[in-house]
């Protein structure tokens, strides 16, 4: 009996929000009875002192709004009730809906003088709330899909083409896509394989023009999860269990459920590769697969000694995000797992496809510090506008950016197998795009070639590997690194850089002097 009264009450009080919109300032009740959305992720402490304060400097502020709402309401309801469940499947039909919609939005920002970007948040505001009731008068709050799911999508072009800059509306957006599928992948799949390729893979088309347009719309929601920290629940099968990944790490369901950094690896998007990680992709996926460095590794010597630019490129790209490529073949002993990776890859750390020093040397302390720092910074979801905070040069913010990288020991000249830097390039490698890097010169004595890279350069680097290999067998632990490194200055001459050898010095007569060992 008391359901069915409380029932009727909201259906008055429905009806007379349809003749009086601002009949809440006269009737002062909990938002639920006015139909009103739910806060998700806010506080609603702070949301009530929030209208408060926004009521007292301007009383006509909230009506304002309630106008707009009221008109986004009637438009979301008197349209789809016109439209048969399926009629948003294809993409023309989504636009149609969103033309009516955008004209609605500049109306109401000419009559009303307010931001376009304010009267487009109280739209996708409108939109979830319409959504979240066809979910509730479902009866388990489970998505009826069609039509009453698309208009999400219809919301999140919305956001694209007025530029929401209320994050917390965006992210409530993402997290009502994500609560019903369970992945991005309308999202990300446009920016990886283009606007057509979902079609065949996942059977519908991106909401977005091009793949350049959807690149950067990935950016926009990007941006505004990273300043929210959204994280999401995610069932791991290989771990069976539920972990929190961020928004940039949500596996994609119709491709393996893979990670998105782990697809551009896959499609060899050095572009999208370089976006991912700037914006915060863990360089080791969390979702459950294999290591990625090892997985580019072996596509690498499949052809011989003809590398792929695109693969050349997201490798090192990848490799300024990790400090050593951890070598594979556990639990056998260092030596043994060194000698195997040797037999594996050691053309490319021949062709100089792969450094030394990253594999089982000494990484500068200038690329250590870089990959501490972001680990840092992705930790706290500070990537990558965080970096500006640091009070750094800016050649070094860019370097820590991904943007730029600096010369030194790291800069040493490159092979002539690989291709010359261009300027104006879109990556920070700045090198010309080629479909293949062949090794052309070979080398005369492959084994000399293999002692030369299997043994340590200087003695700085021998003292720091034997005390690497003696504290923790060649795995990478803390304990490790700290002895690696105190072996290693320890060895080092006591007015020498490491990071910067020193040059040959002349005697007063011109002639160079004898190198001191």
């Amino acid at each position: 009996m008391f359901l069915q009264l409380f029932d009727a009450f909201q259906r008055l009080v429905s009806q007379l929000k349809r003749q009086f919109v601002w009949i809440r300032h006269w009737f002062p009740l909990p938002q639920r009875f006015y139909g009103f959305r739910r806060s998700f992720l806010i506080d609603p402490e702070r949301t009530r002192a929030r209208e408060r304060a926004s009521y007292q400097c301007n009383p006509r502020a909230t009506r304002r709004q309630l106008v707009m709402d009221y008109i986004f309401e009637c438009f979301f309801e008197d349209t789809f009730d016109q439209i048969t469940r399926n009629g948003l499947q294809d993409r023309q039909s989504r636009r149609n809906v969103l033309d009516h919609l955008s004209s609605i939005i500049k109306g109401c920002s000419e009559g009303q003088n307010t931001q376009t970007d304010e009267v487009a948040g109280i739209a996708v505001v409108a939109a979830m709330r319409y959504h979240r009731l066809a979910k509730e008068d479902n009866g388990g709050r489970v998505c009826l899909m069609g039509k009453y799911h698309n208009i999400l999508y219809i919301a999140l072009r919305t956001c694209w083409d007025w530029g929401v800059r209320d994050s917390e509306v965006v992210v409530q957006l993402l997290v009502a896509i994500y609560e019903c599928e369970k992945t991005f992948e309308r999202i990300f799949l446009g920016a990886l394989f283009g606007p057509h390729a979902p079609h065949f893979i996942a059977g519908w088309r991106s909401d977005f023009q091009d793949q350049h347009e959807n690149v950067r719309a990935v950016v926009y929601f990007l941006k505004h999860a990273t300043r929210e920290k959204l994280t999401l629940p995610v069932w791991i099968p290989r771990f069976e269990e539920e972990r929190q990944l961020r928004f940039i790490d949500v596996p994609i369901e119709s491709c393996g459920r893979s990670s998105p950094l782990r697809i551009a690896l896959q499609a060899n998007a050095p572009e999208l590769l370089l976006i991912l990680l700037r914006y915060g992709a863990s360089p080791h996926p969390p979702d459950g697969g294999t290591s990625v460095i090892l997985a580019l590794l072996d596509k690498l010597i499949e052809n011989g000694r003809n590398y792929s630019y695109e693969l050349v490129l997201c490798l090192k790209i990848l490799l300024r995000n990790v400090a050593m490529i951890e070598m594979p073949f556990k639990p056998l002993l260092y030596a043994s797992r060194r000698e195997m990776f040797f037999e594996r890859y050691g053309r490319l750390l021949i062709d100089k496809i792969i450094g030394k020093e990253q594999v089982y040397g000494v990484p500068s302390l200038r690329h250590l510090c870089r990959c501490c720092i972001r680990d840092v910074l992705r930790e706290h979801n500070q990537l990558p506008n965080g970096i500006d905070t640091l009070r750094l040069p800016m050649r070094l913010q860019r370097y820590i950016d991904l943007t730029e990288e600096l010369e030194g020991v790291e800069g040493q000249p490159e092979p002539p197998e690989q291709p010359k830097p261009k300027p104006g390039s879109r990556l920070a490698s700045g090198m010309q795009r080629m479909d293949t890097i062949s090794s052309i010169t070979e080398s005369e004595d492959e084994s000399e070639n293999r002692v030369q890279l299997l043994e340590a350069v200087t003695d700085a680097e021998k003292a720091a590997a034997a005390a690497f290999v003696a504290t923790s067998d060649g795995a990478v632990t803390a304990e490790a690194k700290q002895a690696a490194v105190a072996a290693y200055v320890a060895a080092c001459r006591p007015d020498a850089d490491p990071d910067f050898p020193l040059m040959p010095q002349q005697d007063d007569d011109g002639a160079p002097a004898p190198e001191l060992s």
